[in-house]
């Protein structure tokens, strides 16, 4: 089952809290939380997409055409590794998000990836906790 994709109006750059990187994307998100991953805050004029690692096919990816696919570095039933291949092997070309709570060494994880699929667009959007 896919939900329908969350519009966020658009907002005028320069705003304080505006993410510059995913703002006016589409936006697939893999296995979120209850509710929409803290990395998605502050996002403007995205539209998002939100399925299951297992409802991820071709024909999915051609009805969102995501231009990024954005999933917990970790779940507990797949991690981030897991995800490069999948959408490798479906012919995915756009950019791959892992989002996580600060971890010590990114760079390493980075690399992992980048050993699976050379070509793709990764990164990690380290998330601090919200402070109660």
């Amino acid at each position: 089952m896919t939900v329908p994709p969350v519009f966020f109006p658009k907002r005028p750059a320069g705003l304080p809290g505006l993410r510059d990187d995913l703002g006016g994307r589409r936006i697939l998100v893999v296995e979120p939380s209850q509710t929409l991953p803290l990395a998605l805050r502050g996002v403007a004029g995205a539209s998002v997409t939100i399925a299951r690692l297992a409802m991820i096919d071709a024909a999915l990816l051609a009805r969102a055409t995501p231009d990024v696919v954005l999933a917990p570095l970790l779940s507990p039933e797949h991690d981030i590794l897991d995800l490069a291949r999948l959408l490798r092997k479906l012919g995915y070309s756009g950019a791959l998000r892992a989002y996580c709570q600060p971890v010590p060494n990114a760079r390493l994880i980075r690399a992992e990836v980048q050993q699976i699929w050379a070509e793709v667009d990764f990164d990690i959007l380290e998330v601090h906790p919200r402070p109660d």
